[in-house]
C-alpha cells in the first residue's frame, strides 16, 4: 500500500503532524511518501493520500485549497483523508465545538469525498528523545488500544488516529 501524507506549508506545526502520521504508518507497513504540497507534482501511484494543514481564518490553508483543487478529479478516484491543526484546541478557553470545527473542513468536502478527518492542536507535550524501550511500550499500547488518557495527548490523539485509518485503509484496499 502505497500512501502520500503531504501537508501545507514547510515547517510548523502541520508538518509535525504529517510527520507522526507518516512514521506510524510507516511502522504498520505501508509504504509512504511524506511532501509537503508545494513538492508534489501528482498524486498518481498512490493508493491513498492524506493531506492536511493549519487551519488560517477558519478556513484550510489557500495552498492546501489549491492542492485540493488541482488534485480534485484524481483524489476523487482514491481513498482521501484529511487532517486539521487548530492551536486553539490546546487550550480550555479556545476549544471549540464539534459543529464550528467541522464547518473549517466543509469546503474540502464539498470537493472531495473523504474518509477520515482529524483534528489535532499540534502541542509539542513530549520530548523528542526517549528512554530505552519507550517508543516499544507506546507502540504496543497504540495497537493494543491501551492509551491512558493525559499520556502525551496530543502525540498520542495523533498517532492513534493514524493507525485507525491505517486499519480503515487495509479494509478499503482489500475490498
Amino acid at each position: 500500500m502505497k500512501i502520500l501524507v503531504t501537508y501545507a506549508g514547510t515547517a510548523g506545526l502541520a508538518a509535525g503532524v504529517a510527520g507522526r502520521v507518516a512514521r506510524v504508518m510507516t511502522g504498520l507497513g505501508a509504504e509512504v511518501t511524506l511532501s509537503p504540497m508545494s513538492g508534489v507534482s501528482a498524486v498518481k501511484g498512490y493508493s491513498a493520500v492524506v493531506a492536511g494543514c493549519l487551519v488560517q481564518g477558519g478556513r484550510w490553508a489557500p495552498e492546501a485549497m489549491e492542492f485540493v483543487r488541482h488534485n480534485q478529479a484524481a483524489l476523487n478516484k482514491k481513498i482521501f483523508a484529511i487532517f486539521t491543526v487548530i492551536p486553539s484546541l490546546a487550550t480550555d478557553k479556545g476549544a471549540e465545538s464539534h459543529m464550528v470545527i467541522m464547518q473549517y473542513t466543509a469546503h474540502v468536502r464539498g470537493m472531495v469525498h473523504t474518509v477520515s478527518e482529524g483534528f489535532f492542536s499540534g502541542e509539542q507535550e513530549r520530548k523528542e528523545t526517549s528512554q530505552p524501550g519507550e517508543r516499544s511500550r507506546f507502540k504496543l499500547s497504540l495497537l493494543l488500544g491501551l492509551l491512558r488518557e493525559g499520556e502525551h495527548r496530543s502525540q498520542s490523539e495523533v498517532e492513534a488516529w493514524s493507525a485507525r485509518l491505517h486499519e480503515k485503509l487495509v479494509n478499503l484496499l482489500s475490498k
